[in-house]
């Protein structure tokens, strides 16, 4: 009890000293000058953020996307106060448009919403009305400008990573060759079948079509290079070796 007592007087006669009046005084006043600071900030903020958005700024590399599209899908959103502009709701608005990849959204005091895009850039068509982006995700282009030299790929459902970087690779080893690739697809049963640029199928069937490059590139290139022009189809469903479908001749050829 008494060391208690002897305690709390030594702190009595720390704080009643002036000493201790002048730190309190210095917290106090701090303390007040904290609360001024937050009260104004709390101030601004309130009064700001109940205007409406004044302003729609739009930052990328636009090619395919157009201001206009943009605009019309998140002008409904931003009828409200700046403060409550929800940004999520912006923000799947965007991303839900065929070309946008990737879409940040930020509120810029006083009363701005800033986008900033990043388009996708088509790798393949996908399908008969589709593409696929590098990262092998479809999406529909909705009409708009697609290039003419894009590889053809087609698939299952799910398949479209697997069926890109099989076409990626398989391509890497062919272009230049006479069996340059301008399609590859995996059916339902999981055979693989390709068109070369020139028109010939080429049918791999359900291994990886990587495994048929050295027969393509060997035999297959020294036994047709006279008559490449007219091979419709190589067939290298087999162990060891290939075989071929042959163009029909037009009849005046037949003729002669």
């Amino acid at each position: 009890m008494t060391a208690i007592a002897m305690d709390a007087e030594v702190f009595e006669d720390e704080t009643a000293g002036p000493s201790g009046r002048s730190r309190l005084l210095r917290f106090l006043i701090g303390s007040a000058a904290l609360c001024a600071a937050a009260a104004a900030v709390w101030a601004f903020f309130q009064m700001t953020g109940a205007r409406p958005v004044a302003r729609l700024l739009i930052e990328g590399e636009l090619r395919r996307v157009s201001a206009a599209e943009i605009d019309a899908a998140v002008r409904p959103l931003l009828d409200a106060r700046f403060v409550d502009v929800d940004l999520d709701a912006v923000h799947q608005a965007v991303q839900s448009l065929p070309w946008v990849a990737r879409v940040r959204v930020e509120r810029e005091w006083p009363a701005t919403v800033r986008l900033r895009l990043w388009e996708r850039m088509p790798a393949a068509r996908w399908g008969t009305d589709g593409l696929l982006d590098g990262d092998a995700v479809i999406f529909a282009p909705q009409g708009r400008e697609v290039p003419e030299s894009l590889p053809e790929l087609s698939g299952p459902e799910g398949s479209a990573p697997r069926v890109l970087a099989t076409y990626r690779r398989l391509s890497a080893r062919l272009d230049g060759s006479p069996f340059a690739l301008l399609s590859l697809g995996e059916d339902a049963r999981g055979d693989w079948t390709g068109t070369t640029r020139d028109g010939v199928v080429l049918r791999f069937g359900r291994d990886d079509p990587l495994t048929a490059v050295d027969v393509l590139l060997g035999p297959a290139a020294q036994a047709l290079a006279a008559r490449m022009d007219a091979v419709k189809y190589v067939d290298l469903r087999y162990t060891n070796g290939f075989s071929v479908g042959w163009r029909e001749l037009p009849a005046d050829a037949k003729r002669n």
